[in-house]
């Protein structure tokens, strides 16, 4: 459900930024995005929180894994994401990152998401009915595979530049 509202809204808001003419977003804008910002409240949780993404058949899959200690962590700022989901249902315009428009972009060309709470984490399976679609959600998952390495990689950079102040 929770996913469900997040990616329905995040939809209307890309079809909305498309008809004025927006910029593309940066794929991730964990401080400036309505919903990956709450992901950054506890400074811990980035650094001990994998995710991958591989390609199946129909579609992709999501693998979301925190270590011990940060499931809870991740629980709130998923709550915090579905209080959003809920204002920006209700009217509220919510800014969001490439990766949040993208993903309800496949939402609204009809893409299938189904999500599985793990006790690390969850699997979200992403799912589509035509050759078109399931390349989307596979180039999705791709440059999202691709953004993560960038983000990871400048995480360690500045963890490397702070260690040597």
């Amino acid at each position: 459900m929770r996913l469900t509202i997040i990616i329905g809204l995040a939809a209307v808001l890309l079809m909305t930024a498309a008809v004025v003419g927006e910029e593309e977003a940066p794929w991730f804008d964990m401080e400036n995005c309505g919903f990956c910002k709450f992901l950054l409240e506890d400074p811990e949780l980035l650094p001990n929180t994998t995710w991958e993404h591989h390609h199946i058949s129909n579609g992709a899959v999501s693998v979301t894994t925190v270590k011990e200690g940060f499931k809870e962590s991740l629980a709130k700022a998923m709550a915090q994401m579905d209080e959003t989901g809920k204002r920006m249902e209700a009217g509220e315009e919510v800014p969001m990152c490439g990766m949040c428009q993208a993903w309800g972009a496949l939402m609204a060309k009809g893409a299938k998401f189904e999500l599985v709470e793990t006790i690390h984490g969850d699997v979200v399976l992403t799912t589509g009915d035509t050759p078109e679609l399931i390349a989307e959600i596979q180039a999705f998952a791709t440059r999202t595979t691709e953004e993560l390495a960038k983000m990871e990689a400048a995480m360690k950079a500045e963890m490397k530049e702070h260690e040597g102040h």
